[in-house]
């Protein structure tokens, strides 16, 4: 073989696995940056047209049972609200603040009332609670919390 035969020869594997390594990893990239709900393209605002995916139950469906917190009586309502919003699962869909996001509307305006009939409920995506989740003084103070973040 002639030195240059040797050379190109050398070059034909590293330039295979080019070929078919570098469109795949551009396809994989490219379907990534494009999807709707990449991290770095979830829309900070509700989205009315957003849907959960359907869930298939096993046995007859049961209210959603809130994991517990051991928040201080004492605490200032504002802070005991805000502790029981992020602990309650309720910022997940609504947002650390509660101005909403993706998947949940913003109810920084919500009163107690109006969160134990929405959470009791569970009107759309929203799920129905267990009745024994929520206190009226856990309303009372998310009702606190969410009120300050509306100033």
């Amino acid at each position: 073989m002639t030195p240059h035969a040797t050379s190109s020869v050398r070059f034909v594997i590293p330039t295979m696995i080019g070929v078919i390594v570098l469109p795949a990893a551009l396809i994989l990239l490219t379907i990534g940056a494009r999807s709707p709900y990449t991290q770095a393209n979830l829309n900070p605002h509700y989205d009315a047209s957003y849907t959960r995916t359907n869930q298939t139950f096993v046995g007859p469906a049961l209210p959603l049972e809130a994991p517990g917190l051991a928040v201080p009586p004492s605490a200032d309502l504002v802070t005991r609200g805000q502790q029981l919003f992020t602990a309650k699962g309720c910022s997940g869909c609504h947002g650390l603040d509660g101005r909403g996001s993706i998947i949940g509307p913003s109810i920084v305006s919500a009163t107690a009332a109006k969160l134990g009939s929405k959470t009791h409920a569970g009107p759309g995506a929203m799920p129905a609670f267990a009745s024994d989740s929520f206190s009226g003084d856990d309303f009372a103070a998310m009702a606190a919390y969410l009120a300050s973040m509306n100033k």
